[in-house]
């Protein structure tokens, strides 16, 4: 009972924005949102930058949580605890200094000024559901795969990243999301539009005086329907990344 009251009041806040959504002209206000906004263009570079960002935090996540958990090199607890003190960061706090550093390196206004800050905010959580994932898993296989004769490398790559695909579900999930979601720093980081994604596609539709609620809650509707396609294709793999101990 508690379960599908839970879920019916989830429900009704999805559905008054689907029902303004279509307020006025119905399944038009959807069109409107194609035809009046680069849409299709905002949409490859936040496909970009999202798979982008995704594959380099599950690679830096992994092999930091390898080290961490598998490998523990001096220094391993304190590496480990500043990583960590990310997690306390808000992305807001670090705009200033990753702007600068982002200018320094030559990479404004291009898709690298929004892949970079959003791979290192994203990091600390990988590292942290990864690195409890892989202390869960049995100590024997480590050793059976150096008996076998593989060394570090061979063990993380044929042995320990098939066993991990549930973490990097989890984590390919999470920054799939705050990637597809993430507004300021294209807004800050990119001035061209060409290069812009898709979360600026609802200022299309909002001004000083004026805002288009129901073509807004439209473009929010389809800027929503990639991370629902995401999570449904990866949800057998992130139930069990979770429940196997990626909050343990």
């Amino acid at each position: 009972m508690l379960i599908v009251l839970a879920i019916v009041i989830l429900a009704i806040p999805i559905w008054l924005i689907v029902q303004q959504s279509l307020t006025g002209r119905g399944l038009g206000n959807y069109w409107i949102v194609f035809s009046t906004t680069p849409f299709l263009r905002f949409f490859l570079n936040s496909l970009i930058v999202s798979v982008s960002t995704v594959v380099l935090v599950m690679y830096f996540a992994l092999t930091a949580s390898y080290s961490f958990a598998i490998l523990r090199p001096r220094g391993t607890r304190t590496g480990f605890t500043i990583i960590l003190a990310g997690l306390a960061l808000p992305g807001i706090a670090l705009v200033v200094p990753l702007y600068y550093a982002v200018q320094a390196a030559g990479l404004l206004n291009t898709y690298w000024s929004v892949i970079v800050p959003l791979t290192v905010v994203s990091i600390p959580f990988g590292v942290l559901v990864g690195t409890n994932y892989i202390r869960g898993l049995p100590a024997e296989l480590y050793e059976a795969g150096r008996l076998d004769g593989a060394n570090s490398w061979q063990f993380f790559w044929r042995i320990l990243v098939p066993v991990c695909r549930p973490i990097l579900s989890v984590i390919a999930i999470f920054t799939f999301l705050a990637a597809w979601n993430e507004y300021l720093f294209p807004l800050i980081f990119i001035q061209s539009t060409d290069l812009q994604v898709l979360t600026q596609v609802p200022t299309y539709f909002q001004g000083e005086r004026l805002v288009d609620t129901p073509k807004l809650f439209a473009a929010n509707i389809l800027i929503s329907i990639p991370i629902v396609i995401v999570f449904i294709v990866l949800q057998k793999n992130f139930r069990a990344g979770v429940s196997a101990g990626a909050v343990k």
